[in-house]
């Protein structure tokens, strides 16, 4: 199960700031046992509610920086507290802080949504148990819209929900534990009532009250406040006060004014004098994941473009234009007609194949085989070369092509299973020491693409190889994360100078010396890679070197003629047949506030062919979170989703200030 703590600190308190960060830790280490999975802190003081969550232990949420902060700001909540006037007293909040630690039942940690505090209707809320009737509960309440995957959101709505129709505490706390079946046990705070709420249907909690020394700790279970008591400064600080358990149907309203309490029993009436301390402007509950999204939208955009502060050696004008949009040279189409003259040659009238398309299941390569063949009059050979991570919806989409249109199809099959332990050996490595310029790692068993189409090209016979690179699609912010500054009129990243290429080898070769997680059984598959990118010979027709891409086009004529299915996770129909795409773009947004999407669309842009109006809208959409592919691509790497995740969102962001434009 997991475990819930708390304390909350009024004037009388002789707590010195040390000795509160002592108590603190001792509740969340002691707790510990009851789940590492997940941890997470809600501080209410006189500023409003704080939250803050980590997919990992509560050991390491006590270090990180956020929770030193809000530490800090509890601790500063107490000092303030202390020396007022009797009238000051009354008007001011005791410092509140709840925490729990996560036993994962619902709801996977690695989406920091699903880890508590959950805050929602204006209350914060810890819980221990498992709501066994949690997707019931959501049908019988079509009004409540589900945001999380955890079973305590629920409870939370019902709380707020039954509040609001009872003005009563004790009467929302029983309706809303008449309708939960399973496990429940609570605390809560909430933007427009100075009380906290502790509640229990299994007697899984218990308190130290000592309201007259203004102290009140509450825990899971016993032994922790036990462990706790033999802290001298805690028991000379509360005096004579006993640990008390909360008994099941049972729970507590904790007043923040003057640490005084009601019991409520869900089957009994609400005293007369049980009153709520209500407040004349509710407070504002900030998550810290709320902060960074914050600055994320503040984060400077190029004015023309919509390519952040943190994109690699980018700069902006008087104007706010970026120096990628100042200095982009106009694509050149060569066109149908040199189309036609380059092809001319090998097109065959036989029905004998007379080309060779290098055909991944994309929008692009299947747009280029339809135009071949239905405009061009080519007779073509496709080849894909599956690394591993050709994901299904790719080969469905190649299957529809090349079925409709009667074309033979060449697979040249990688080793799997090896090649998908050797992207899990290197993804694990980078999750040891994270390193944005070493992302491309994960993609490097692909790059072999080039090696077998030369080699198929001679096998076959066959004088003529297309491509459907797109040039709106360069990426090249992933070798300028590695400090290497890319031609701005350079539509492909293997046409680097000698010298960059040299200066790649060296970066890697720096990151695999100081993280020897990277030196594994890949280390050849990764230097063939390098070689077949950067070295070997690249002598193909590309097809959008001639015919101008458009988007709308390409999507309404695959959809439209060939059934051309996309992925229901994103909006988007570019990489969507790649298992990679979803995850190392998650962490390109969660770090940098940016990914390929952003390139992509800022180049059309720059092409004129969408506003900046529609990419800002667009990267918005596309930049959501993709779980369900993150999972499936951490799944075949045999990587874990939750471990993953927190390191990600764990790594310092490149976005903290400046005003979005």
């Amino acid at each position: 199960m997991c475990g819930v703590i708390g304390v909350v600190v009024g004037d009388k308190a002789t707590f010195s700031k040390r000795q509160l960060e002592r108590l603190v830790q001792d509740l969340y280490l002691l707790s510990e046992s009851r789940g590492k999975e997940a941890s997470g802190v809600a501080v209410h003081t006189q500023e409003g509610i704080r939250v803050h969550k980590e997919a990992r232990s509560a050991e390491f949420l006590l270090r990180s920086e956020p929770f030193r902060e809000l530490l800090e700001g509890f601790q500063a909540g107490v000092v303030a507290a202390k020396g007022k006037s009797n009238g000051e007293a009354e008007r001011r909040r005791s410092p509140a802080l709840i925490g729990h630690t996560r036993l994962t039942t619902s709801g996977v940690q690695g989406i920091p949504t699903n880890n508590q505090p959950v805050i929602r209707e204006g209350a914060v809320v810890v819980h221990n148990g498992i709501i066994v009737n949690v997707d019931k509960l959501w049908e019988d309440h079509p009004d409540f819209e589900r945001h999380t995957g955890v079973d305590t959101e629920i409870l939370v709505c019902l709380l707020r929900h039954h509040y609001q129709e009872t003005k009563s505490l004790s009467q929302a706390l029983k309706r809303t534990m008449e309708e939960i079946y399973g496990t429940a046990s609570i605390a809560a705070l909430f933007e427009d009532l100075d009380d906290l709420v502790l509640a229990s249907n299994t007697g899984s909690l218990y308190v130290l009250d000592a309201a007259e020394r203004g102290v009140f700790l509450f825990a899971s279970e016993r032994t922790i406040l036990e462990d706790v008591l033999e802290r001298g400064f805690v028991r000379q600080a509360i005096g004579k006060a006993e640990i008390r358990q909360i008994k099941p149907g049972n729970g507590l309203v904790v007043s923040l004014r003057d640490l005084s309490s009601n019991a409520v029993e869900w089957d009994k009436p609400e005293p007369a004098s049980f009153a709520l301390t209500h407040r004349d402007a509710s407070l504002s509950i900030l998550d810290t994941r709320d902060e960074e999204l914050a600055a994320l939208e503040r984060m400077r955009r190029c004015t023309r473009c919509v390519l952040p502060e943190t994109f690699p050696f980018i700069d902006y004008d008087d104007q706010g234009v970026c120096n990628y949009c100042r200095y982009h040279p106009k694509t050149t189409y060569l066109g149908g007609e040199a189309l036609e003259q380059r092809i001319a040659p090998f097109r065959r009238r036989d029905g004998e194949p007379d080309c060779l398309i290098a055909f991944s299941g994309g929008r692009d390569s299947c747009y280029s085989l339809h135009y071949a063949v239905k405009e061009l009059g080519l007779n073509p050979i496709v080849y894909t070369y599956d690394w591993g991570m050709v994901n299904d919806l790719a080969r469905r989409n190649q299957a529809r092509l090349c079925g409709k249109l009667g074309i033979e199809q060449i697979l040249v099959s990688a080793d799997i299973k090896r090649k998908r332990e050797n992207i899990g050996m290197n993804v694990r490595a980078w999750l040891r020491k994270p390193d944005l310029g070493t992302i491309p790692l994960f993609m490097a068993g692909d790059k072999q693409f080039f090696y077998y189409a030369n080699k198929l090209k001679q096998r076959t016979g066959l004088k003529l190889t297309m491509w459907a690179s797109n040039q709106l699609e360069r990426t090249n912010f992933k070798v300028g994360f590695c400090g290497i500054r890319s031609a701005n009129d350079q539509h492909r990243i293997y046409k680097m100078t000698l010298m960059n290429k040299i200066r790649m080898g060296l970066y890697y070769a720096r990151r695999f010396l100081s993280n020897p997680g990277y030196i594994n059984r890949s280390l050849f598959d990764t230097a063939f890679a390098f070689v077949s990118y950067y070295f070997i010979e690249h002598d193909y027709l590309y097809f959008f070197d001639y015919v101008p891409w458009n988007e709308d086009e390409i999507n309404d004529l695959l959809i439209s003629e060939y059934d051309w299915e996309i992925s229901p996770d994103t909006p988007t129909t570019w990489r969507i047949g790649d298992e990679t795409a979803a995850f190392y773009n998650y962490i390109y947004t969660t770090i940098t506030g940016f990914s390929e999407n952003d390139t992509f669309r800022s180049n059309q842009v720059r092409e004129g062919l969408i506003t900046r109006e529609q990419a800002l809208k667009l990267v918005d959409l596309e930049n959501a979170p993709r779980w369900d592919s993150i999972k499936r691509y951490l799944s075949l790497i045999n990587v874990d989703f939750d471990k993953a995740m927190s390191v990600v969102n764990s790594m310092p962001k490149l976005y903290s200030s400046g005003s979005r434009t």
